[in-house]
């Protein structure tokens, strides 16, 4: 942030108050204090406890059941009509929320928010959203470990626990991108351009991830279900910049 030298300041004088103003911001704007961080604890310890115990119900003390029997089914129909083109094309979807994306994308694009606003704000909710998802992810899969299904699968891991989808649920946190361009423009073209970028990903990716033999059709609706709650958790608790709050309030 480049500040107009004051009456009689020399460029010396100028560039320690720039300097100074720089870091002003980077100490003022941080937007999480005590309370959200135990908020944010509070809400990750709850997420792990509601999603593995439903993991658990579902995969391992009720079943079988008609959840489990469809996920047998699908994953068993979806064999047979594949094919080389459409193989290529699951492994692109799949790329598309990979580890080392969806970290490049963000970090890219947190960077790029911190400079172009000069504030942590949207910074830190795309971080912790990525850091929310991903540590609820963690503990959940290891503690469920449901198999993969008993398919021929297209791709190895070394996590070899199906429930939920790890890629799907990064690919829903994608949303956080669009919660900042909806923070920052009213233009229903660009809004609804975002979301409509934003289903095209997900979809992608959980078609990929079923198609590959990877995830059972509920693991890819539990990633979703992960991803909305992560981002609404972080949203709830690190709310709107506060400019973008009163402008909402003026219309």
């Amino acid at each position: 942030m480049s500040l107009d030298a004051l009456p009689g300041e020399s460029a010396a004088e100028t560039h320690d108050r720039a300097d100074r103003s720089h870091h002003s911001w980077v100490r003022a704007t941080w937007p999480v204090d005590r309370r959200q961080w135990l908020q944010l604890g509070v809400a990750m310890i709850a997420a792990v406890g509601v999603f593995a115990a439903i993991g658990l119900l579902m995969t391992d003390l009720l079943a079988p059941n008609p959840i489990t029997r469809l996920d047998d089914n699908v994953a068993n129909r979806i064999v047979p009509g594949r094919t080389g083109q459409q193989e290529d094309l699951a492994h692109w979807g799949a790329f598309l929320a990979s580890t080392e994306v969806k970290v490049v994308v963000t970090s890219l694009l947190a960077v790029a928010a911190m400079v172009a606003w000069q504030r942590w704000h949207e910074t830190v909710f795309l971080a912790f959203t990525l850091i929310f998802e991903a540590t609820v992810f963690i503990v959940v899969t290891s503690i469920v470990g449901r198999p993969r299904p008993d398919v021929p699968r297209l791709e190895d891991s070394p996590v070899n626990s199906s429930y939920p989808s790890g890629h799907v649920a990064a690919a829903t946190v994608y949303g956080a991108f669009v919660v900042i361009v909806f923070w920052h423009t009213t233009s229903r073209w660009i809004r609804g351009a975002s979301v409509g970028v934003l289903a095209g990903v997900v979809g992608a990716v959980a078609w990929s991830r079923m198609y590959q033999g990877m995830h059972f059709l509920s693991d890819v609706i539990a990633g979703i279900v992960l991803g909305l709650v992560s981002l609404g958790i972080c949203l709830f608790v690190i709310g709107r910049p506060a400019e973008t709050s009163a402008r909402a309030s003026d219309r």
